[in-house]
């Protein structure tokens, strides 16, 4: 190979992963069983959802929606230590409490990508990419 050594691929595919993040989140996705209770509680979920973001809880949350946009699951991704956590934030969500909502807890293990955050202190704009 003229020089060159050859790459063991496995190797390198461990090399590859032992450089990666590997951040564990927790993530709800939540199902609507009975839609009628959705907008008895709403307001008590927005309130739940938003009060969990600010204690840094909250990774991520919103709906998830087909090709077609109609409305699917719901998707919330948990920053806590385990999936017993998780699974005690979920079952207290307005929505699931109510009836409105079941839910399953999947643990997520993110490897690759990236955020870029840019904000202007100027004006206060933000953007995300």
């Amino acid at each position: 190979m003229s020089g060159a050594e050859a790459i063991d691929p496995q190797a390198e595919v461990e090399r590859l992963k032992a450089r990666m993040i590997q951040r564990s989140f927790f993530v709800m996705f939540r199902r609507i069983v009975a839609p009628e209770r959705l907008k008895s509680v709403m307001l008590d979920h927005y309130r739940w959802i938003i009060d969990l973001e600010k204690q840094g809880v909250v990774f991520a949350s919103g709906p998830m929606f087909s090709a077609d946009g109609s409305p699917g699951v719901g998707m919330t991704v948990f920053r806590v230590d385990d999936i017993e956590t998780a699974a005690a934030l979920a079952a207290s969500d307005p929505f699931c409490t109510s009836g409105a909502a079941e839910f399953e807890i999947k643990r997520w293990q993110v490897n690759e990508g990236r955020i870029t955050v840019a904000i202007d202190f100027s004006d206060q704009s933000y953007e995300f990419r």
